[in-house]
């Protein structure tokens, strides 16, 4: 089950079934199975849960019936959605919602996927090529793609284990040296590297934000604030040698950026845009066309292909077709573009009331008890920010493992803090009672 987060080039009879049969979902029907016959009462998905994709359900189908959009590609997100949350859901109980367990063996398959990854880079290095897609970058260097398929995947999965190891610094419980710690955050972070993915360099900014904040440095309570300019300096330098080492990364940051800057779609202001560039861009106008329309419910989980049909022709040349193809027009290439597209402010709403609302920040960091709780939560929340940029993809990489271990670290703190709220007024009472 574990494994299935690093599983999402594995499909059975790819391009010959209607939708992606991947292996992993073998594995969720015998897991769901093993849960159901091992307990006599069963929860498949939590109460506040269900409210909320019901919900979502109800207005899709209400949606695409009247819309005359309900088809194949709707119900393939509201089977996968139901499928996948419940397979990962149930798993987690059957584990007994040990989350620190649970994480821990994805760090420790991670550390594998990137050794892999590792041996694959530097095969490229002498000339043995084992995957035909293979690109050598300007650096010299090849994008490593491992077992993901595509080296933006590989970032995406290897990230959550790359922020918990640079802290944590000890994954193997009884293993405790600096040199396998130390070891296990090389691994891990070359391998990222390596992968030469720009939204990936996202999640690199974003353990180094939370570094900060972990640290204090963005505290103005502490002493180290006077440090914070030092250290952005030095962010600073180190995203500026990137733009100029890295030729393929300066011109997709900067043709994405002006790409939106302009906000224009005529065609002598986007001819010149990488495949990526306009995918995110091309994919974005349109949801923001589709959600100008139906802002509050957006158009149904699954239509926005439907939508990119509808209007792509509206603002692009169809000479764009041609020479791009429809490049992500299934899943928006964005979560939040998708969700924009799909389920209007009702989704926005309800999923960044579920980021916000379930984070920890820091509390709780200063307690030995609680660290490895923090440490996941704000590994998921820098995960969650990446696959809003460039993922659309509703339950691929694991979504639902991550979603539910997001908010069960946090139900394990704030619950802690009540007991401990509970204890110390008991406590309070007694004494004055005596």
């Amino acid at each position: 089950m574990i494994g299935s987060v690093f599983m999402d080039d594995y499909i059975i009879l790819r391009y010959r079934l209607p939708f992606d049969f991947y292996v992993y979902y073998l594995i969720f029907i015998i897991s769901i199975i093993y849960y159901i016959r091992s307990f006599s009462s069963i929860t498949l998905i939590p109460r506040w849960f269900t409210y909320a994709i019901t919900a979502l359900i109800i207005t899709t189908l209400f949606l695409t019936i009247y819309d005359d959009t309900f088809g194949l590609g709707v119900i393939k997100q509201i089977v996968g959605v139901l499928f996948t949350s419940i397979a990962y859901y149930t798993f987690i109980a059957y584990n007994n919602f040990e989350v620190k367990r649970i994480f821990r063996m994805y760090v420790f398959l991670a550390i594998f996927v990137a050794i892999e990854g590792l041996i694959e880079e530097v095969l490229n290095l002498n000339g043995i090529h084992i995957n035909e897609k293979m690109r050598e970058t300007t650096s010299g260097f090849y994008r490593i793609f491992g077992i993901a398929g595509e080296p933006y995947f590989l970032a995406v999965i290897l990230l959550p284990a790359m922020y918990f190891a640079f802290y944590k610094m000890t994954i193997f419980e009884r293993i405790n040296s600096k040199f396998n710690n130390y070891f296990i955050v090389i691994i891990l972070f070359t391998c990222f590297v390596f992968t030469f993915s720009s939204a990936g360099f996202i999640g690199i900014a974003g353990i180094f934000i939370f570094w900060l904040y972990n640290k204090k440095y963005l505290s103005f309570t502490s002493w180290k604030i006077i440090l914070l300019p030092i250290f952005l300096a030095l962010f600073a330098l180190a995203f500026s040698n990137l733009q100029s080492q890295w030729k393929e990364f300066n011109i997709k940051f900067n043709q994405t950026l002006n790409a939106f800057a302009t906000n224009s779609t005529k065609k002598e202001d986007i001819n010149e845009l990488n495949t990526s560039s306009f995918a995110l861009y091309s994919n974005y106008t349109i949801a923001k066309a589709s959600f100008l329309e139906r802002p509050l419910t957006g158009t149904g989980l699954g239509t926005h292909e439907a939508n990119y049909k509808k209007y792509f022709s509206k603002f692009f040349d169809e000479d764009f077709i041609v020479r791009y193809g429809v490049f992500n027009n299934a899943d928006a290439n964005s979560m939040f573009v998708r969700l924009m597209s799909e389920t209007g402010l009702m989704g926005l709403i309800l999923f960044f009331t579920f980021m916000f609302k379930n984070f920890l920040f820091r509390k709780g960091y200063d307690n030995p008890l609680l660290r490895d709780y923090i440490l996941i939560n704000q590994s998921i929340f820098i995960w969650f920010i990446v696959r809003l940029v460039r993922t659309g993809n509703y339950f691929g990489n694991g979504f639902f493992l991550f979603f539910f271990l997001y908010y069960l670290s946090y139900r394990i703190v704030k619950d802690y803090y009540k007991r401990d709220k509970l204890k110390r007024e008991i406590q309070t009472d007694v004494f004055s009672v005596s």
